[in-house]
């Protein structure tokens, strides 16, 4: 009897490859970190084909080391991090050039040439976002001015483009199927989500053919059969989810004014608008999903770095040797000893120019402070964006949080504090492997989209305690000291 679904979970420090049973719980699970690159400043880039690889290698530890052969598998669901680029040749399969990642910024210094153009704003709607630096179109015209060989390349007729997603499943399907969904072409910039449609004026204005694009597809529904070269039998791929929207959609965000929070990598924050196109200022609206036909949609701010702070800390800074370590050394000291830390490694909301510092270090400061302000950062980080999101009429009662820095409870705790909301925290924090086993289980008939509630297990609710009004006035204190590292022009 097949009584799994496999989950890959392609992020950008690693993949994961997770087995779920009929109760969507995981019964195995398999992780291989991934290597950036960083050709220069501001320079954020992955080996497509390294990428690949290792979630080949995940898949068939997952299966080899956990006693369940393939055969047991009814599908496949996925879900990738968002806005990572490529071209590649659709005969080798082999990448023009590294992909671009979300995180790279070369693009921000190329917008000022857009601009000049008196009816930019009418010829490339989707590319004035707030934060341009990430969007593909702005990155590929930096690129391109950098690397005139790959401008070449790339007005081949043996091309295809897409974003990480698109060029996995690609490969999957041994070049079958060339696909992406809304939820994930939403944060490109040259899908305009308000008219439901690839940016074919900014797609000409940059050279990029229309052909070479993937074909849209709802997130729950058919992304062809993943080859037998990988586990021995061919498997049907039915889910193919951007990470953000797939922990909403587990976390159960299906509904309007509904929204989550996820501490990973950088710190996503979703609020669920609808089924109406909508805009608040200092976000972007995109397509939540599609399925069945109708669409929802969220506004999103963004920032950068979370769970990538902690990282530089623990292997660059060498704050900390475990990240078992830096709950019990942060809350071993009472608070921050006056350190404010801000998580700027790649700039902070809409300046790209920001860079990340400590201020406030003084003779009595140790290394329990630092890792204390550093988590505190971490969460400051992520409630800007919930104060943007909060001052344009969007109440913030409930939030969801998922990924890893959501395990700390400190940072749970700080940010129930300073919003006055619930701070809701699953069992499990694989939210978004979640989504995309639900989403590949609702296309298998193992369950509909009003089941999702029923799997949505809670570990903690956090509530405003009697540190509140301290936190309160931390945040404000903190959003001083960020404003120093703004505008960096040294």
């Amino acid at each position: 009897m097949k009584n799994y679904i496999l989950v890959i979970d392609e992020g950008t420090t690693g993949v994961r490859a997770l087995l779920f049973d009929r109760a969507m719980k995981i019964v195995a699970s398999e992780y291989q970190n991934l290597q950036l690159y960083y050709p220069g400043p501001e320079q954020v880039e992955m080996d497509a084909k390294e990428v690949f690889n290792a979630t080949v290698a995940v898949c068939r530890k997952v299966v080899g080391n956990h006693g369940i052969s393939a055969e047991e598998i009814e599908c496949v669901g996925t879900t990738y991090q968002r806005a990572t680029w490529l071209f590649w040749d659709k005969t080798t399969g082999e990448p023009l050039r590294n992909a671009v990642t979300w995180q790279d910024g070369r693009g921000i210094h190329h917008k000022q040439k857009l601009v000049e153009d008196k009816d930019f704003d009418k010829k490339f709607p989707g590319l004035a976002p707030y934060l341009p630096g990430n969007w593909i179109m702005m990155n590929l015209y930096g690129v391109e001015e950098d690397e005139p060989e790959f401008k070449k390349a790339i007005a081949g007729e043996n091309v295809l483009f897409g974003c990480m997603e698109s060029y996995i499943g690609w490969r999957l399907t041994n070049g079958a199927v060339h696909a992406t969904t809304r939820s994930s072409a939403g944060s490109t910039g040259v899908y305009v989500a308000a008219e439901d449609r690839w940016n074919t004026e900014a797609l000409e204005f940059f050279g990029v053919r229309k052909e070479i694009l993937p074909e849209l597809r709802e997130e729950s529904g058919e992304f062809g059969m993943m080859s037998a070269d990988i586990l021995g039998i061919e498997l049907p791929i039915y889910s193919s989810f951007a990470d953000q929207q797939s922990a909403m959609f587990a976390q159960n965000c299906h509904k309007a004014d509904t929204g989550k929070c996820t501490l990973g990598t950088g710190a996503f924050m979703d609020f669920n608008i609808g089924d109406v196109f909508g805009e608040v200022p200092g976000t972007y609206t995109a397509i939540t999903w599609q399925i069945n036909g109708k669409k929802n949609y969220l506004v999103e701010g963004l920032s950068n770095t979370a769970g990538a702070c902690l990282e530089w800390a623990k292997d660059q800074f060498k704050l900390f040797e475990k990240f078992e370590d830096m709950e019990e050394m942060a809350t071993s000291v009472e608070d921050n000893g006056g350190v404010y830390f801000i998580p700027a490694l790649a700039g902070i909301m809409d300046d790209s120019s920001a860079k990340g510092a400590y201020l406030g270090i003084r003779p009595h400061v140790t290394n329990q402070h630092m890792m204390r302000a550093t988590l505190e950062g971490v969460a400051f980080g992520a409630l800007l964006l919930m104060e943007t999101i909060a001052k344009h009429g969007k109440g913030l009662k409930e939030i969801s949080i998922s990924g890893g820095v959501a395990k700390s409870s400190l940072v749970a705790q700080i940010l129930a504090n300073v919003t006055d909301a619930k701070i809701v925290r699953p069992k499990s924090v694989e939210a978004t492997a979640l989504g995309a086993a639900e989403a590949a289980a609702i296309r298998a008939g193992w369950m509909t989209m009003e089941d999702v509630k029923d799997y949505l297990d809670i570990d903690k609710v956090y509530e405003p305690d009697k540190n509140a009004a301290a936190y309160k006035k931390t945040f404000e204190n903190w959003k001083k000291a960020a404003e120093r590292t703004l505008k960096w022009d040294i």
